[in-house]
């Protein structure tokens, strides 16, 4: 096939997909990224940090990038740090240099991230869930389970809710008992310090709280860079506790768990802090909180219930046969996602999603309501 030809087949798959400029996908935690953040993950295409030693420049980006994690975190500069593909990958890392360490049980609430269940199986550590109040880890059950070496995952914007645990008063029960905390803020990371700065919140979630060993955190999410780039984050140097030898590669040893690192998106997390910057950050944080009180002031008006007041930009409408009422708006051209558990459609207020998007999307919604008579 010509260039022609290839280019006409792919757009008739790519007229297929739902994209984030038309503001329809409302279940996501991604957006568009800036155009100077997709230039430097072309630039950067073919660099891999599964083998670093070919691509110094990239090494020295990549620490940059971890460097802006550290101040998210509260962490210090010469803490450890790598950009990874995803919370999911960050999440087993965490868990598997646990292990490593020598910590045997996982305690985390069932509206932790499914990557936690997934790395618990994969790591063969056993699981136990800790009972939730509020959407929140309940710390009373908690002291009810904890046990020393244990591997407890907090998490800073759950992802059905986007709910905070109480993690400085988890810090001080892990404390107590020698267990290793890691917190998963894959979403909140990018939220939670400007929620502070903005009056939102006064809650801890990073290595400001003494206990906390590694955290989980993704520039592709708040953080407004392309897929794929996660971030995993620690204190200490964790990656050494996972490290295998390699003598092909230039460096002589791989430490993560991916052999092939995709670093494209290492330069374009990084082109996308320069291009925000800290108070750029903050004022997407702004607006999006601006547009989740919008949100739930339109609902309301709407006779919509909101199923708990949001904790940051995570919106949930407690609804009848609430399966059936996603089908009907994706079949509208909503992309949206559900909590079967709590009966509610749950909307991510990213940048894309504005006050004329959200204002469309409840004049659907209510529509269905009446239609089916929910």
């Amino acid at each position: 096939m010509d260039e022609k030809e290839i280019e006409d087949l792919l757009q008739k798959y790519y007229l297929k997909d739902m994209h984030y400029e038309d503001g329809k996908i409302l279940g996501s935690m991604y957006t568009k990224p800036p155009e100077i953040a997709l230039k430097a993950f072309f630039k950067f295409y073919q660099a891999n940090l599964g083998n670093p030693g070919l691509y110094k420049g990239t090494v020295e980006i990549e620490r940059e990038v971890v460097k802006f994690l550290l101040r998210l975190t509260s962490g210090k500069d010469d803490f450890f740090g790598h950009v990874v593909s995803g919370g999911t990958e960050a999440n087993v890392i965490a868990l598997w240099a646990a292990r490593e360490m020598g910590y045997k049980r996982v305690l985390a609430t069932q509206d932790a991230h499914f990557s936690i269940r997934k790395a618990a199986n994969l790591l063969k550590l056993s699981l136990e869930n800790v009972e939730i109040i509020k959407g929140r880890m309940s710390i009373e059950d908690l002291e009810r389970k904890i046990k020393g070496g244990d591997i407890i995952v907090a998490t800073a914007g759950t992802t059905p809710l986007g709910f905070i645990d109480p993690i400085e008063e988890i810090g001080k029960i892990c404390e107590m008992h020698n267990c290793f905390l890691h917190v998963d803020a894959a979403f909140g990371g990018y939220v939670i310090p400007f929620l502070r700065e903005l009056g939102y919140t006064n809650k801890k979630f990073g290595f400001d709280i003494s206990a906390v060993r590694t955290i989980t955190i993704d520039p592709h999410k708040m953080g407004m860079a392309p897929y794929p780039a996660g971030g995993i984050v620690s204190k200490e140097n964790i990656f050494e506790k996972i490290e295998i030898e390699a003598p092909y590669l230039m460096v002589g040893k791989n430490e993560g768990l991916l052999g092939t690192r995709q670093s494209g998106s290492v330069a374009a997390a990084y082109a996308a802090q320069l291009y925000f910057g800290w108070d750029g950050y903050r004022e997407i944080v702004k607006k999006c909180m601006e547009n989740t009180n919008y949100l739930v002031k339109r609902a309301r008006e709407e006779n919509f219930e909101i199923l708990e007041m949001p904790e940051m930009n995570i919106v949930n409408i407690k609804i009848k046969n609430v399966g059936k009422v996603k089908k009907e708006l994706y079949a509208r051209g909503w992309g949206i996602s559900t909590n079967p558990k709590y009966s509610s459609l749950r909307i991510v207020v990213m940048p894309h999603v504005t006050k004329e998007i959200i204002d469309e999307f409840l004049g659907e919604l209510k529509n269905i309501k009446k239609s089916y008579g929910l």
